[in-house]
């Protein structure tokens, strides 16, 4: 399953198909081995800040390594693309 946290500025933005989770509750998760949080921003902005024990996985580089990092088709993971706040 795939999660996507919530943006404030859009919701809409979602496919119906793909569950969002608040950041209290990723934040709730943090330590939880069976989700895999991902930082879909470049590596420089993952470089200067990201979510402890997430993976980097730049947007423009999903299709070439998504394999490669994300190995469990089955893993749960939470995809976030901005500051954690």
């Amino acid at each position: 399953m795939e999660a996507k946290m919530q943006s404030e500025s859009d919701l809409s933005a979602s496919p119906p198909d793909v569950p969002e989770i608040s950041r209290d509750e990723l934040r709730s998760r943090l330590n939880t081995p069976s989700l895999t949080i991902v930082d879909v921003l470049p590596a420089e902005s993952y470089a200067a800040e990201h979510i402890p024990g997430g993976i980097n996985l730049p947007f423009d580089s999903i299709a070439s390594r998504a394999r490669e990092l994300l190995p469990d088709p089955n893993a749960e993971i939470a995809v976030y693309c901005a500051k954690f706040t």
